[in-house]
């Protein structure tokens, strides 16, 4: 985010979701529990992998709602991380590997 822009804000909502967890450039599917959720992101704690995402990892998140019979899958980016918690920005999937490229040139 350029300097002296403000970052918008959305409103959480509290969740006892279970989330699984695909980082892109790991192998193997994490295991979390979505504590809050917004239109532009969440976070989530680590429950079960051998992984935590770091800021910068990009990853696909899926979430299913049994109560609706609903399965919601989403692309997002991680922007903070903290122990075993996680705050995700939902990002559009055509975004995922435009982002990786850029990764892979910075190294």
């Amino acid at each position: 985010m350029p300097f002296g822009v403000a970052m918008k804000t959305s409103k959480r909502f509290a969740t006892k979701e279970t989330a699984k967890i695909e980082v892109y450039g790991h192998i193997g599917i994490l295991v979390a529990s979505l504590k809050n959720l917004s239109e532009t992101g969440a976070f989530l704690e680590v429950s079960q992998g051998d992984y935590v995402p770091q800021k910068g990892d990009l990853l696909n998140m899926t979430v299913q709602l049994d109560s609706l019979r609903r399965t919601h899958n989403v692309a997002a980016e991680v922007v903070w991380s903290k122990g075993l918690g996680l705050g995700i920005c939902f990002i559009n999937k055509e975004q995922v590997l435009e982002r990786m490229m850029a990764k892979a040139v910075g190294f």
